[in-house]
């Protein structure tokens, strides 16, 4: 995991709040920030996945304090979607739309997280992976009306 329960607590939501929300059960918080991960890896496939989030008992190889963020935004708005004591939903709501729209502007190559480095191509394979960065598209066919 990119970001810790400890960590969510001295930036996104109070520890108290955890603490109530979760009934004391970090293993709780710790699924919410896991959820978080998952949902952005499944936006930033053309990224390196390993570099950014590490793999099982591994850290990442790069810090991005950005994507660090967008983690947090999104386990805060799951956490609060529990139960939310003293908090806000809103707030919290109005951050995780904020988020996703963030990561699908990273996705469409409107946005770029510049520490983030795009996927290796695997030499085992017949497609080129490595090849996220370029994108084209066209204009929708003109009809003429006379």
């Amino acid at each position: 995991m990119i970001v810790t329960v400890e960590e969510l607590g001295q930036t996104s939501l109070y520890p108290e709040i955890i603490e109530t929300i979760t009934r004391g059960n970090q293993e709780a918080a710790e699924l919410q920030i896991l959820a978080a991960e998952s949902l952005c890896k499944s936006y930033l496939f053309k990224y390196d996945l390993k570099a950014a989030f590490g793999e099982a008992g591994e850290p990442p190889a790069i810090q991005c304090e950005m994507l660090k963020k967008i983690v947090k935004m999104i386990a805060s708005y799951y956490l609060v979607r529990l139960a939310n004591p003293n908090v806000d939903l809103e707030v919290y709501r109005l951050d995780y739309e904020l988020a996703i729209d963030l990561l699908k502007d990273i996705r469409d190559g409107k946005n770029n997280l510049v520490e983030l480095p795009y996927a290796k191509d695997d030499p085992e394979t017949e497609d080129d992976e490595s090849d996220g960065s370029v994108a084209w598209s066209s204009n929708p066919k003109r009809i003429q009306h006379f």
